[in-house]
Protein backbone atom coordinates (compact mmCIF):
# COMPACT_ATOMS: atom_id res chain seq x y z
CA UNK A 1 0.00 0.00 0.00
CA UNK A 2 1.25 3.67 -0.95
CA UNK A 3 0.50 6.60 1.06
CA UNK A 4 -2.41 7.47 -1.21
CA UNK A 5 -3.88 4.02 -0.41
CA UNK A 6 -4.58 0.90 -2.69
CA UNK A 7 -3.22 1.72 -6.12
CA UNK A 8 -5.70 1.12 -9.07
CA UNK A 9 -5.06 -2.29 -9.61
CA UNK A 10 -5.34 -3.55 -6.07
CA UNK A 11 -8.98 -2.05 -6.06
CA UNK A 12 -9.87 -3.95 -9.07
CA UNK A 13 -8.71 -7.12 -7.80
CA UNK A 14 -10.35 -6.02 -4.37
CA UNK A 15 -13.42 -5.73 -6.00
CA UNK A 16 -13.12 -8.85 -8.57
CA UNK A 17 -12.75 -10.84 -5.30
CA UNK A 18 -15.21 -9.52 -3.47
CA UNK A 19 -17.70 -9.59 -6.49
CA UNK A 20 -16.71 -13.59 -7.10
CA UNK A 21 -18.04 -14.06 -3.27
CA UNK A 22 -21.09 -12.10 -3.19
CA UNK A 23 -23.72 -14.70 -3.25
CA UNK A 24 -23.08 -15.84 0.12
CA UNK A 25 -25.17 -15.32 2.70
CA UNK A 26 -24.94 -12.23 5.25
CA UNK A 27 -21.72 -12.49 7.06
CA UNK A 28 -21.48 -12.29 10.41
CA UNK A 29 -19.82 -8.71 10.54
CA UNK A 30 -23.12 -7.01 8.64
CA UNK A 31 -25.46 -9.06 10.79
CA UNK A 32 -23.61 -7.60 14.09
CA UNK A 33 -24.18 -4.10 12.55
CA UNK A 34 -27.37 -4.57 11.42
CA UNK A 35 -28.77 -5.81 15.15
CA UNK A 36 -28.00 -1.99 16.03
CA UNK A 37 -28.68 -0.17 12.94
CA UNK A 38 -32.13 1.54 12.75
CA UNK A 39 -33.63 3.90 10.84
CA UNK A 40 -32.60 7.31 11.57
CA UNK A 41 -29.00 6.74 11.72
CA UNK A 42 -25.94 7.75 10.71
CA UNK A 43 -22.64 5.09 10.05
CA UNK A 44 -19.48 5.92 9.17
CA UNK A 45 -17.21 3.18 7.10
CA UNK A 46 -13.84 3.91 7.95
CA UNK A 47 -11.60 2.24 5.36
CA UNK A 48 -14.85 1.57 3.48
CA UNK A 49 -12.65 -0.07 0.44
CA UNK A 50 -14.94 -0.74 -3.00
CA UNK A 51 -18.55 -0.24 -0.58
CA UNK A 52 -19.50 -3.32 -0.71
CA UNK A 53 -20.68 -3.39 2.56
CA UNK A 54 -21.99 -0.55 2.77
CA UNK A 55 -24.09 -1.56 -0.24
CA UNK A 56 -25.16 -4.91 1.65
CA UNK A 57 -25.92 -2.93 4.97
CA UNK A 58 -28.05 -0.19 2.59
CA UNK A 59 -30.01 -2.59 0.83
CA UNK A 60 -31.17 -4.59 3.98
CA UNK A 61 -32.34 -1.09 5.88
CA UNK A 62 -33.74 1.67 4.49
CA UNK A 63 -33.72 5.26 6.36
CA UNK A 64 -29.72 4.82 7.57
CA UNK A 65 -27.30 7.69 6.02
CA UNK A 66 -24.29 5.92 5.15
CA UNK A 67 -20.48 7.72 4.55
CA UNK A 68 -17.70 5.70 3.31
CA UNK A 69 -14.28 7.39 3.99
CA UNK A 70 -11.22 5.60 2.18
CA UNK A 71 -7.89 7.26 1.53
CA UNK A 72 -7.10 5.39 -1.87
CA UNK A 73 -8.91 7.30 -4.99
CA UNK A 74 -9.17 4.20 -6.52
CA UNK A 75 -11.43 2.47 -4.10
CA UNK A 76 -13.62 5.47 -3.79
CA UNK A 77 -14.19 5.41 -7.45
CA UNK A 78 -14.94 1.89 -7.80
CA UNK A 79 -17.65 2.57 -4.34
CA UNK A 80 -19.31 5.14 -6.20
CA UNK A 81 -20.09 2.97 -9.01
CA UNK A 82 -21.08 -0.18 -7.11
CA UNK A 83 -23.57 2.29 -4.99
CA UNK A 84 -25.29 4.06 -7.76
CA UNK A 85 -28.58 2.60 -7.39
CA UNK A 86 -28.32 2.90 -3.04
CA UNK A 87 -29.84 6.00 -1.40
CA UNK A 88 -28.13 8.20 0.96
CA UNK A 89 -24.79 6.71 0.56
CA UNK A 90 -22.13 9.34 0.50
CA UNK A 91 -18.33 8.28 -0.48
CA UNK A 92 -15.26 10.53 0.44
CA UNK A 93 -11.60 10.52 -0.02
CA UNK A 94 -9.87 10.86 3.56
CA UNK A 95 -7.33 9.47 5.84
CA UNK A 96 -9.03 7.15 9.25
CA UNK A 97 -6.20 8.57 11.25
CA UNK A 98 -7.30 11.74 11.04
CA UNK A 99 -11.15 12.07 10.52
CA UNK A 100 -12.44 14.93 8.40
CA UNK A 101 -15.69 14.87 10.31
CA UNK A 102 -17.09 16.89 13.21
CA UNK A 103 -17.20 15.10 16.73
CA UNK A 104 -20.28 13.61 17.72
CA UNK A 105 -20.91 13.99 14.28
CA UNK A 106 -22.29 9.11 14.00
CA UNK A 107 -24.39 6.82 15.78
CA UNK A 108 -21.89 3.88 14.27
CA UNK A 109 -18.99 3.64 13.45
CA UNK A 110 -17.30 0.37 11.56
CA UNK A 111 -13.77 -0.38 10.32
CA UNK A 112 -12.76 -3.75 8.75
CA UNK A 113 -9.18 -4.46 8.15
CA UNK A 114 -8.25 -0.56 7.49
CA UNK A 115 -5.87 1.38 9.03
CA UNK A 116 -7.36 3.90 11.68
CA UNK A 117 -7.34 5.84 14.89
CA UNK A 118 -9.77 4.27 17.52
CA UNK A 119 -9.22 8.22 18.90
CA UNK A 120 -10.46 9.38 15.87
CA UNK A 121 -14.00 7.00 15.59
CA UNK A 122 -14.01 7.62 19.41
CA UNK A 123 -14.33 11.42 18.68
CA UNK A 124 -16.61 11.24 16.02
CA UNK A 125 -19.25 8.89 17.52
CA UNK A 126 -22.23 10.33 19.40
CA UNK A 127 -22.47 9.27 23.18
CA UNK A 128 -24.15 5.66 23.47
CA UNK A 129 -23.06 4.91 19.92
CA UNK A 130 -21.37 2.09 18.78
CA UNK A 131 -17.90 0.91 17.00
CA UNK A 132 -17.70 -2.24 14.92
CA UNK A 133 -14.19 -3.75 14.22
CA UNK A 134 -13.60 -6.95 12.17
CA UNK A 135 -9.73 -7.93 12.10
CA UNK A 136 -7.66 -10.20 11.61
CA UNK A 137 -6.51 -13.10 14.48
CA UNK A 138 -3.50 -14.39 14.46
CA UNK A 139 -3.66 -17.50 12.46
CA UNK A 140 -5.23 -15.82 9.83
CA UNK A 141 -3.15 -16.95 6.28
CA UNK A 142 -0.45 -18.82 8.08
CA UNK A 143 -0.38 -20.80 4.86
CA UNK A 144 1.45 -18.00 3.51
CA UNK A 145 3.13 -17.37 6.55
CA UNK A 146 4.79 -20.52 6.06
CA UNK A 147 6.17 -20.20 2.74
CA UNK A 148 7.05 -16.39 2.40
CA UNK A 149 8.83 -16.31 5.96
CA UNK A 150 10.24 -13.05 6.48
CA UNK A 151 9.07 -11.77 3.61
CA UNK A 152 5.19 -11.07 5.25
CA UNK A 153 3.87 -7.86 5.04
CA UNK A 154 3.55 -7.19 8.84
CA UNK A 155 0.98 -4.55 8.76
CA UNK A 156 -1.36 -7.24 6.88
CA UNK A 157 -1.03 -9.65 9.95
CA UNK A 158 -1.81 -10.23 13.16
CA UNK A 159 1.11 -10.41 15.56
CA UNK A 160 0.11 -10.38 18.81
CA UNK A 161 2.88 -9.52 21.81
CA UNK A 162 1.49 -12.96 23.33
CA UNK A 163 -0.53 -15.11 21.30
CA UNK A 164 -2.47 -16.53 23.94
CA UNK A 165 -3.74 -12.93 24.92
CA UNK A 166 -4.76 -11.65 21.61
CA UNK A 167 -7.94 -10.99 22.27
CA UNK A 168 -7.32 -9.30 25.62
CA UNK A 169 -4.27 -6.98 23.73
CA UNK A 170 -7.14 -5.92 20.85
CA UNK A 171 -9.78 -5.00 23.37
CA UNK A 172 -7.04 -3.28 25.77
CA UNK A 173 -6.66 -1.21 23.24
CA UNK A 174 -9.69 -0.16 22.01
CA UNK A 175 -10.66 0.30 25.86
CA UNK A 176 -7.63 2.90 26.45
CA UNK A 177 -9.26 5.63 24.46
CA UNK A 178 -12.69 5.18 26.02
CA UNK A 179 -15.14 2.69 24.75
CA UNK A 180 -16.68 0.24 26.82
CA UNK A 181 -16.32 -3.28 25.22
CA UNK A 182 -19.25 -5.28 24.61
CA UNK A 183 -18.01 -8.54 23.08
CA UNK A 184 -15.62 -9.80 21.04
CA UNK A 185 -16.35 -12.89 18.60
CA UNK A 186 -13.58 -15.36 17.24
CA UNK A 187 -14.05 -16.95 13.92
CA UNK A 188 -11.57 -19.60 12.05
CA UNK A 189 -12.76 -20.96 9.22
CA UNK A 190 -11.05 -22.83 5.83
CA UNK A 191 -10.98 -20.47 2.85
CA UNK A 192 -10.18 -22.54 -0.87
CA UNK A 193 -8.73 -20.30 -3.90
CA UNK A 194 -10.27 -21.89 -6.89
CA UNK A 195 -6.67 -21.99 -8.41
CA UNK A 196 -3.22 -20.42 -8.53
CA UNK A 197 -3.94 -17.25 -10.50
CA UNK A 198 -6.80 -16.16 -7.32
CA UNK A 199 -4.28 -17.11 -4.67
CA UNK A 200 -2.17 -14.93 -6.49
CA UNK A 201 -4.50 -11.94 -6.80
CA UNK A 202 -4.74 -12.36 -3.10
CA UNK A 203 -1.16 -11.83 -2.19
CA UNK A 204 -0.75 -8.88 -4.35
CA UNK A 205 -4.17 -7.28 -3.94
CA UNK A 206 -3.83 -7.28 0.38
CA UNK A 207 -0.79 -6.98 0.21
CA UNK A 208 0.36 -10.28 1.92
CA UNK A 209 3.75 -10.35 0.59
CA UNK A 210 6.85 -7.86 -0.12
CA UNK A 211 8.36 -7.23 -3.18
CA UNK A 212 5.29 -10.16 -4.36
CA UNK A 213 6.18 -11.30 -7.90
CA UNK A 214 4.35 -13.62 -10.15
CA UNK A 215 6.88 -14.48 -12.06
CA UNK A 216 9.54 -14.72 -9.86
CA UNK A 217 7.68 -16.25 -7.09
CA UNK A 218 5.58 -19.13 -8.97
CA UNK A 219 8.08 -21.54 -7.67
CA UNK A 220 7.14 -20.75 -3.72
CA UNK A 221 3.54 -20.54 -4.59
CA UNK A 222 3.50 -23.95 -6.55
CA UNK A 223 5.00 -25.62 -3.79
CA UNK A 224 2.40 -24.19 -1.49
CA UNK A 225 -0.46 -25.62 -3.82
CA UNK A 226 1.33 -29.15 -3.40
CA UNK A 227 1.07 -28.96 0.18
CA UNK A 228 -2.41 -27.43 0.56
CA UNK A 229 -4.28 -28.14 -2.73
CA UNK A 230 -7.79 -29.87 -1.83
CA UNK A 231 -10.61 -30.88 -3.53
CA UNK A 232 -12.59 -27.93 -3.24
CA UNK A 233 -8.89 -25.99 -3.98
CA UNK A 234 -6.58 -24.58 -2.46
CA UNK A 235 -6.91 -24.42 1.45
CA UNK A 236 -6.24 -21.45 3.37
CA UNK A 237 -7.01 -20.55 6.79
CA UNK A 238 -9.10 -17.08 7.75
CA UNK A 239 -9.02 -15.99 11.25
CA UNK A 240 -10.65 -12.88 12.47
CA UNK A 241 -12.53 -11.13 14.60
CA UNK A 242 -15.48 -9.01 15.42
CA UNK A 243 -15.33 -6.78 18.25
CA UNK A 244 -18.32 -4.25 19.81
CA UNK A 245 -18.00 -1.51 21.57
CA UNK A 246 -19.88 1.35 23.45
CA UNK A 247 -19.17 4.87 23.82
Amino acid sequence: MTSEGDTERQALLRDKAIKQDIVRKKNPYTRAILSTLCPGMKLLDIGCGTGHIIKELASSLRGVLFFGLDISSAMIQIAKSNNLSSPDVLFTIGDGTTLPFFELSFDIVINRLAEYSSHEAYRVLQEGGCFFEYGLGPDADQEIKEFFGDRIEIESFCIPKVVGKWKEEVCQEIADVGFKIEGIDEYKEQEYFRNEEDLMDTIEMVPLVKNFDRNRDTGIVKALIKKYGAKNGISTTWHYYILKARK
